[in-house]
């Protein structure tokens, strides 16, 4: 989102600088709205792989690596939206874990092999 409002306000600003009429201008930024949303998809991803052991949910991300045994998940969550899916992750003691898998402009994952392996796993898994 802070890269699209920082691309939006640069466009805006690259604008004001052409020596045209403001009428101009601002068709010429609504016309770069599509492009400044894919750039700032783009730029905000932030990849992951999921590997679900008999002991542990592993999530990888590019720079971290988080690990929950399952022992102390409560349930896990999937929360279907347009723009992708959200997991949230319960845990008997602790506040839930939330992470969002984005679909705009990526290529088919294994999204339905991990929903396969969780409804198999110990964990109690719901689907929405």
């Amino acid at each position: 989102m802070s890269t699209f409002l920082l691309l939006l306000f640069l466009a805006g600003g690259l604008s004001a600088l052409i020596p045209f009429q403001e009428v101009v201008k601002i068709i010429i930024v609504l016309f770069t709205i599509p492009a400044i949303l894919f750039a700032g998809v783009k730029v905000s991803q932030n990849p992951s792989i999921w590997q679900l052991t008999e002991e542990s949910i592993t999530i990888t991300f590019p720079h971290k690596e988080i690990s929950y045994p399952l022992t102390e998940i409560n349930y896990i969550q999937s929360l279907t939206r347009s723009g992708g899916a959200l997991y949230v992750i319960h845990f008997h003691k602790k506040s839930p874990a939330r992470y969002w898998r984005n679909k705009l402009f990526q290529n088919e994952d294994d999204n339905e092999s991990l929903h396969q392996a969780l409804s198999s796993a110990k964990v109690e898994y719901y689907k929405f």
